[in-house]
């Protein structure tokens, strides 16, 4: 299906429950409230409703704190999953929602997605959702407004690590260029996504930066339950860090480890060009971009960092001598 198809269904609903994945990023929470934003302008009634708390430095975002957890018991006219390959990825507000109303819009750029909606529109070839919300704009009737804008933006900016993956092309910097025209304040933006961590973030970095360990192209490092309770982390404060080890000159593949307070494993991949850790995380039963993906394990954590580090191996050892050739 098109975008057109998608902006019909959006265009003849009179209310909207906007819905993305657990432990919600950058692109989740911006597209999220800038669909939010615009089927409002048109004067729906939209709402968002996240398993996962909004991360703390994403709370800047208008909207932000309207952010429900919570499916109303009225439902909506249209559920409208955004950036989720799959409902196992939304988590328990899909089939809440999806109860209440009539029709479900998939929207996302996962090449892993598979068309669960009524209406869907994959797009792989977008680096954000974001991106495809703005594309979605002008369908709509919609003038992005400074809210709508910085919310978008902010999908952006993440989705591509602040304009540094492949997948950046002068397409996307002239849609971040109009949104900065729409009142987005970029510098703001990356200040916040980016340049924000709290002490206790930064304590927990350096607890499980002692477990580093680095060999044939990748590096990767653990953080446990203990290592959290001794600075009064949380499991969110260890996101990012596969991102920051990846800034290792020496690193092809990073990937991060955190054994769940529940005894599962969370997997963190990030790449650099030439590789594609993607398709590691699919064969986990996870999943993602080249650059960027990840699973859950429900084995032991030696277990887990075994399986992986194996898996990531064999990919670097699969990789063109082109590709490691530029990174050596």
């Amino acid at each position: 299906m098109s975008k057109e198809t998608v902006a019909r269904a959006l265009r003849q609903a009179r209310s909207a429950l906007i819905l993305s994945h657990l432990n919600p990023d950058g692109d989740a929470v911006g597209s999220a409230l800038g669909l939010m934003w615009a089927l409002r302008q048109r004067g729906a009634l939209a709402r968002v409703v996240l398993a996962d708390p909004v991360p703390p430095n994403l709370l800047f975002l208008p909207g932000a704190e309207e952010v429900e957890r919570q499916v109303p018991p009225e439902g909506a006219d249209i559920v409208v999953v955004l950036d989720s390959s799959s409902p196992d990825h939304v988590g328990e507000p899909f089939a809440e929602a999806t109860a209440r109303s009539n029709l479900v819009v998939n929207i996302d750029h996962h090449p892993t997605n598979g068309a669960f909606g009524d209406v869907n529109w994959i797009a792989p070839a977008y680096p954000a959702v974001a991106q495809m919300i703005y594309h979605l704009l002008p369908s709509l009737g919609v003038q992005p407004d400074e809210a709508t804008a910085t919310c978008l933006l902010t999908g952006l900016v993440t989705d591509t690590n602040g304009f540094s993956t492949p997948t950046t092309d002068s397409n996307l910097l002239r849609d971040a260029a109009e949104l900065m025209d729409a009142g987005a304040p970029l510098p703001d933006i990356i200040q916040q996504a980016y340049l924000n961590r709290s002490l206790t973030q930064v304590r927990l970095w350096a607890q499980a930066l002692q477990t580093l360990q680095w060999e044939d192209g990748i590096v990767w490092a653990v953080n446990t339950p203990e290592m959290r309770r001794a600075v009064g982390a949380s499991e969110r404060d260890s996101s990012d860090l596969s991102t920051f080890l990846l800034t290792i000159r020496e690193a092809r593949i990073a990937a991060s480890f955190t054994l769940l307070d529940d005894g599962r494993v969370k997997v963190s991949l990030r790449a650099k060009p030439g590789y594609n850790v993607a398709e590691v995380a699919a064969q986990l039963g996870g999943g993602g971009h080249p650059p960027a993906a990840g699973a859950t394990l429900d084995m032991p954590l030696e277990q887990a960092v075994q399986t992986v580090i194996s898996a990531l191996k064999a990919q670097v050892a699969a990789t063109t001598p082109h590709a490691q050739l530029q990174l050596s």
